[in-house]
C-alpha cells in the first residue's frame, strides 16, 4: 500500500522501487535454480514478461547475428498465445510445432523446424492449456547443440513446482538448473499470490537482459 501510487518507469527517480524489484527477482531466481548471475525485471503480467523475452532475443540477434533478416521462433502449439501476440507486434515469425500425443513439446519436430533465421526456442512448465510440463532437459540439449537460447514459460508453474518438489513429488527439471535454459517467465500474481498485475522475467546473464531495455 505504501508504494501503490509510485511509478517504476524511471529507476533513477525511484531507487526504493528499484531495490524492491531487485529483491523480488532475487527471491524468484533462488526458487528457480538461479545463481548470482541471474537477473531480471518485474512486469505487469505474463503477457508483458513473454513480450519482453521475445523483444530481448530479437534485439540480441540484431546486434550479434545480423544475418537474420526474417526472425523466427520455434514453439509448440501448446505455448501461451501471448507469445503469438508478441511475435505479431515485434515482427517475429512464430514457427508452430504440434506436440506429441500427451501434449508435450515434440523435440524432434522442433529440431526439424529450426532454420538459420531461428532466434530461440520455447518450452512451458507447464503449458497453459493442459497443465503438462514440456521436456525441458531435451529442449535444453537441442538448444545447446544448435547454439540457440531457450525460454521457459513458467508463468503458471514458477511458484508452484518448486513447492510441489519440496513436498516430495517428482518434478522434472525445468528451471535455471538446466544448463540450456537462458530465460524464464513466472507470474507472481498466480501462485505467488501477489495482487494483479505482477510477473517476472529472468535471464541467465546481465548481458542478455541488456537487450530487453530501451534507452
Amino acid at each position: 500500500s505504501l508504494f501503490l501510487a509510485q511509478i517504476a518507469l524511471n529507476p533513477l527517480a525511484s531507487p526504493h522501487l528499484r531495490k524492491m524489484k531487485t529483491d523480488v527477482v532475487s527471491m524468484c531466481s533462488g526458487l528457480l535454480g538461479g545463481d548470482k548471475q541471474v537477473v531480471g525485471s518485474m512486469t505487469s503480467g505474463g503477457t508483458e514478461s513473454l513480450f519482453l523475452a521475445v523483444k530481448t532475443y530479437r534485439d540480441q540477434a540484431r546486434k550479434e547475428r545480423p544475418q537474420i533478416t526474417a526472425p523466427e521462433m520455434v514453439l509448440p502449439t501448446t505455448a501461451h498465445p501471448a507469445l503469438l501476440k508478441s511475435a505479431h507486434y515485434l515482427g517475429v515469425k512464430p514457427v508452430l510445432v504440434p506436440p506429441v500425443p500427451v501434449f508435450r513439446a515434440d523435440v524432434a519436430a522442433m529440431a526439424q523446424a529450426i532454420t538459420p533465421q531461428t532466434l530461440f526456442l520455447v518450452g512451458s512448465a507447464p503449458a497453459y492449456p493442459h497443465g503438462v510440463i514440456d521436456p525441458i532437459e531435451a529442449l535444453s540439449d537441442l538448444a545447446l547443440s544448435r547454439g540457440l537460447p531457450l525460454h521457459v514459460d513458467a508463468c503458471v508453474g514458477g511458484f508452484l513446482l518448486p513447492f510441489v518438489r519440496k513436498l516430495g513429488f517428482a518434478v522434472p527439471p525445468f528451471d535455471f538448473a538446466v544448463p540450456g535454459v537462458t530465460s524464464m517467465s513466472a507470474d507472481l500474481h498466480k501462485y505467488g499470490f501477489a495482487a494483479k498485475g505482477a510477473s517476472t522475467v529472468m535471464y541467465r546473464t546481465s548481458e542478455l537482459r541488456r537487450h530487453q531495455f530501451y534507452v
